[in-house]
């Protein structure tokens, strides 16, 4: 299984388990995960969030196997993201761009946005937009009082048709009209698999827009694999969301 959404280091607003690379690494594989897409928690707080990449950067050189596959995290409005965003491509080998508006205070939609888009998509990497990253109902008061909005995401994937869009922690529609070819989704949102949540959303968008993630460490994986197995589906779909379309995304 390749799960894409994991993340190290601390976060200010609870203590986190399992949070660096030998502890998640260990913990992942003890579920039969044999790769990993993974982001650092400390790009949401730092005012050059690059920093961030730098320590996930320095982290990631603990794996010496191969086991993760780095997500930079930038800040658009932030100066010089386009020389930081050539670093992580580049020199550390990232192999996709998170953003975080409503922790950055900035507009999906807007220009700043619109110009990272761009950039990804020159260098052929995917655009990870989290819906949010603690539950809104949870939250500390200096989190975001709500999430971005699955309707937000999906239109900008449909406006931005050369770009890779990675939808997580989101739920869509049981039925959202024609998908995004360009867009895919996280399943650890999605509502209970025996509500069938799930089942209607892979049979309206396709298995082969769907992505397995857990969450680690803010979240346990057994959700997430209690809905995989549990989803009605052939054993070729499970296979492409348990690991064939992050392969394809990831490499």
């Amino acid at each position: 299984m390749f799960d894409i959404n994991t993340s190290i280091g601390h976060w200010p607003f609870r203590r986190l388990t399992r949070n660096t690379v030998p502890e998640l690494k260990d913990y992942l594989q003890s579920f039969g995960i044999s790769r990993a897409a993974v982001c650092h928690n400390h790009a949401a707080c730092y005012q050059n969030c690059h920093d961030a990449n730098i320590e996930l950067y320095e982290a990631l050189q603990q794996d010496k196997e191969g086991f993760f596959v780095g997500i930079a995290t930038l800040n658009p409005t932030y100066a010089a993201w386009q020389r930081d965003l050539e670093c992580c491509v580049k020199k550390f080998n990232f192999r996709g761009v998170r953003i975080l508006p409503k922790y950055h205070n900035y507009l999906l939609n807007s220009r700043a946005s619109w110009e990272l888009f761009d950039a990804a998509a020159e260098y052929k990497i995917p655009v990870i937009i989290p819906n949010e990253l603690v539950n809104c109902r949870q939250r500390f008061w200096m989190e975001p009082e709500e999430a971005l909005g699955a309707g937000n995401i999906f239109a900008t994937a449909s406006r931005f048709s050369d770009t890779t869009f990675v939808a997580m922690e989101t739920a869509f529609p049981e039925t959202p009209g024609r998908h995004p070819q360009n867009l895919y989704v996280e399943m650890s949102r999605f509502l209970s698999c025996y509500g069938r949540k799930l089942n209607k959303f892979i049979a309206a968008a396709g298995a082969d827009h769907v992505l397995f993630g857990s969450g680690a460490p803010f979240k346990e994986i057994e959700p997430a694999l209690l809905k995989l197995y549990h989803t009605e589906l052939s054993d070729s779909d499970r296979l492409l969301i348990a690991r064939g379309n992050a392969e394809k995304l990831f490499g």
